[in-house]
């Protein structure tokens, strides 16, 4: 079996690829910025090397005696600005490329980011893409500078196979399609600023077949777009809503909204002022930019048989719900020690106010009048009895959160209903002493807080309980 290299191996499609390829019976050499993501390879016979301990000349000799090379092009944040760009993924491209030509590698695949090709706008388009457009980040216009390197091989006749891999998902966090489902499955996916943006999703599994296909029975010098199901990130989000019972958010932010944020970043930003006019940065990157190609092509010469969008997300939801399940029960683990705090605390206030009102009053309300006892005495009383139901409720709550979160969720609710009873409270008495007034004061902006992150804990723990 051929001897490859993989660069970037540490990337999410290069870790994959690199396992795949090893259950094929491939010998890998794998190129890296972090040797550790990848070790569990290296005990899988695969030899790993650090890319930067790498000269030229080292360089040339990791293509000794290697038959094939399959160049993941890094992926980059949609912040970055154009010079590092450049440098790793330009120039990465540049140097890993002609070091491989000057080997005499007989068979190169380029995995690329289909966003080097530009806004396809409503259509599906094919291989014939090219980039006719304005630039919308670094990394769109990085794509691009590296794709025309790659373009300029091929044209001088060097063995390179032309695979762009379009929006990748699978069960990994950091990615596009992880983020839209963890932050659905924890409730959070409350607004959107690109429903209607089209991306075509690919399975991670199905990228790395596909790769290795277009090694195997590509022909060099051909491009074949290894693209998933062309749809919107609203369909998507759709999907996710119909599987999981979750509604979809149906709210979008304003573009003007967006617009001033997207300047608000590129104002505090390191892009040079000359590249700011066609690659600038993006809130979104992918905002009002659509990424719909088809694989007809690959599917035809390659034989390569990429699952639908909707299967996909049945294959990997699983993995996706059991980490916020345990997502879940670390928040409500977490919150065990804030209800026995309030639990004693309200019982300590409780009984101050039913066996103690006297000096609860002393303390508390120092200017309340002698005709007012029999009226504060009665509102004392109740005070007590309210404290000491909040404390039940939040000790059995603190007795098990995680198999209680409805407990939970009421104890946020109460606290939250908390809030203007105590802003009324303080503004509409005249008794209060400095402590009653200071505890008046600290009282909502505490129970808002406290009450919120119980009511969301709570909230999320049953969903995933009951999910």
């Amino acid at each position: 079996m051929d001897t490859v290299v993989i660069t970037n191996a540490s990337t999410y499609v290069g870790r994959n690829l690199a396992t795949h390829l090893l259950d094929e019976g491939y010998e890998l050499r794998l190129l890296t910025s972090e040797p550790a993501a990848v070790q569990h390879l290296g005990t899988r016979g695969a030899e790993i090397q650090a890319t930067d301990q790498l000269d030229d000349g080292e360089l040339r000799d990791l293509f000794d005696n290697v038959d094939g090379l399959f160049h993941i092009a890094t992926t980059c944040r949609p912040d970055d600005d154009f010079a590092n760009m450049l440098a790793s993924y330009v120039d990465g491209t540049r140097r890993i490329i002609d070091a491989a030509i000057d080997a005499d590698v007989s068979r190169i695949v380029y995995a690329g980011s289909d966003i080097a090709f530009g806004d396809t706008g409503r259509r599906v388009c094919d291989e014939s893409k090219t980039h006719d457009g304005p630039f919308h980040s670094p990394y769109e216009r990085a794509s691009w500078e590296a794709h025309r390197i790659i373009e300029h091989h091929i044209d001088n006749g060097a063995p390179i196979i032309d695979t762009p891999v379009s929006t990748v998902y699978g069960t990994d966090r950091g990615q596009l399609v992880a983020a839209l489902i963890e932050h659905h499955l924890a409730h959070r996916a409350v607004a959107h600023v690109a429903a209607d943006t089209g991306h075509s999703f690919l399975h991670v599994d199905d990228a790395v077949r596909g790769l290795r296909l277009a090694y195997e029975d590509g022909a060099t010098g051909e491009r074949y777009l290894l693209s998933g199901t062309p749809t919107t990130i609203g369909n998507l989000l759709e999907q996710l809503s119909t599987k999981t019972g979750i509604p979809a958010p149906r709210m979008e932010l304003p573009d003007g909204l967006v617009d001033h944020l997207e300047k608000l970043l590129r104002r505090i930003g390191t892009l040079p002022a000359e590249e700011r006019p066609d690659t600038e940065t993006s809130l979104l990157a992918s905002r009002d930019i659509n990424r719909l190609f088809s694989n007809r092509k690959a599917r035809e010469q390659l034989q390569w048989t990429p699952r639908p969008l909707d299967e996909g997300l049945d294959d990997i939801l699983p993995w996706f719900q059991r980490r916020e399940y345990e997502a879940s029960r670390r928040l409500l683990e977490s919150a065990k020690m804030p209800l026995v705090g309030l639990t004693l605390f309200d019982i300590g206030l409780g009984i101050s106010a039913l066996v103690f009102p006297g000096l609860y009053r002393a303390i508390m309300h120092p200017r309340a009048g002698d005709t007012d006892r029999r009226q504060s005495s009665s509102l004392l009383a109740r005070t007590g009895l309210l404290w000491l139901f909040f404390a039940f409720v939040q000790g059995g709550a603190s007795v098990d959160p995680v198999e209680r979160p409805e407990w939970v969720m009421v104890t946020g609710a109460l606290r939250l209903m908390d809030v203007p009873a105590d802003i009324g409270y303080l503004l509409s008495a005249d008794d209060l002493g400095w402590l009653g007034k200071a505890g008046l004061i600290a009282a909502p902006v505490f129970n808002l807080g406290i009450g919120t992150f119980l009511a969301y804990a709570g909230y999320r723990g049953l969903r995933a309980k009951n999910g």
